[in-house]
C-alpha cells in the first residue's frame, strides 16, 4: 500500500502536512438548515488536499443548491493516515460512529482520487453503514490490475483472488478490485457505486474499467484533467439524476 501511495503522492501536489495523521481525524461539519437531514454525506479528499477544499471548489454549495436534506462531514482524511494503514479505523472511530447516532436514513461517501480508494477501502470494510459511494478520479492502486482486468474481459470475466478476511498492505489492491466484482454481478454486499471523472484525466484508464462494470446513469464523464473543476462537474451530473438525489429529497 505505501508503495502505490507514494507513487499517486508524485501525481499530485502535497507537503510535510499533508503527511501527518493526528488522532482523532478532523472534519468540517455542514448541517442541514431545516432540522434533522434525512441523508448524511461524508467527503473524502486527494493527496494535498483538505476537507476545507470541498467548500472552497463548490462540492457543498451544489449540495445545498440543491435542497437536499443532507448533513455534510468533510474530512481532513490526508495521505499520513493512508501511509499508516488507519484511514477506515480512523474514519470510523472519528467521523462515522458519532454520525450514526443521528440515525440517517441513507450515508454515502464521497471521495476525490486518494479519497476514492478510501471511500472503497471503508465501503469494503462496512457493507452495512454505506448506502451509496461517488468515486471521482479514483486512484484504484496499480495500473498493472485494472490492465489485467481489462485483458481478461473485464470485471466480470476476471479471475482474481481468493477472499482475504482482513486487507493489509499487500492485499489491498486486489482485494479491493475482487470486492467490487462481487458487488457488481451481485454477490457481495456493499454499496451502490457511482464514477466520474475527466476524459483528460490521467487515472482514467483504471477508472473505465471499474465503470465498464456498472450500471447505465452511474457513470459520469467529463471534459478536463486530475483537476476540481473536472470533479465538481462530474458532481453535477450525479446530482442532477442519481438514486441519492432521489433518496435525499426534503
Amino acid at each position: 500500500m505505501r508503495i502505490a501511495l507514494l507513487t499517486l503522492l508524485v501525481l499530485t501536489s502535497s507537503c510535510a502536512a499533508f503527511m501527518n495523521a493526528p488522532i482523532p481525524m478532523t472534519s468540517v461539519k455542514h448541517d442541514f438548515p431545516s432540522g434533522k437531514a434525512k441523508c448524511l454525506v461524508v467527503f473524502l479528499p486527494g493527496a494535498g488536499d483538505t476537507g476545507s477544499h470541498f467548500e472552497k471548489y463548490g462540492f457543498v454549495d451544489a449540495m445545498k443548491q440543491k435542497g437536499l436534506s443532507v448533513d455534510m462531514i468533510a474530512t481532513d482524511a490526508t495521505l499520513g493516515y493512508y501511509l499508516k494503514g488507519i484511514m477506515p479505523e480512523r474514519l470510523e472511530a472519528d467521523v462515522m460512529a458519532a454520525a450514526r447516532a443521528k440515525n440517517y436514513e441513507q450515508t454515502w461517501v464521497i471521495g476525490i482520487s486518494m479519497g476514492g480508494m478510501g471511500t472503497l477501502l471503508y465501503s469494503h470494510e462496512h457493507v452495512d453503514t454505506v448506502t451509496g459511494a461517488l468515486v471521482l478520479a479514483p486512484f484504484l492502486g496499480d495500473r498493472a490490475i485494472a490492465a489485467e482486468i481489462k485483458a481478461a474481459g473485464g470485471l466480470k470475466q476476471w479471475k482474481g483472488p481468493a477472499k482475504v478476511e482482513r486487507i493489509s498492505g499487500d492485499t489491498h489492491q486486489r482485494e479491493i478490485w475482487r470486492w467490487l466484482q462481487g458487488v457488481t454481478n451481485g454477490t457481495e454486499k456493499g454499496p451502490k457505486v457511482y464514477i466520474g471523472w475527466g476524459t483528460e484525466d490521467s487515472l482514467g484508464g483504471p477508472a473505465s474499467v471499474l465503470a465498464a462494470a456498472l450500471p447505465e446513469g452511474h457513470v459520469f464523464t467529463v471534459p478536463g484533467a486530475h483537476k476540481w473543476v473536472s470533479w465538481k462537474a462530474s458532481l453535477d451530473k450525479f446530482l442532477e439524476d442519481s438514486d441519492f438525489t432521489r433518496a435525499c429529497q426534503p
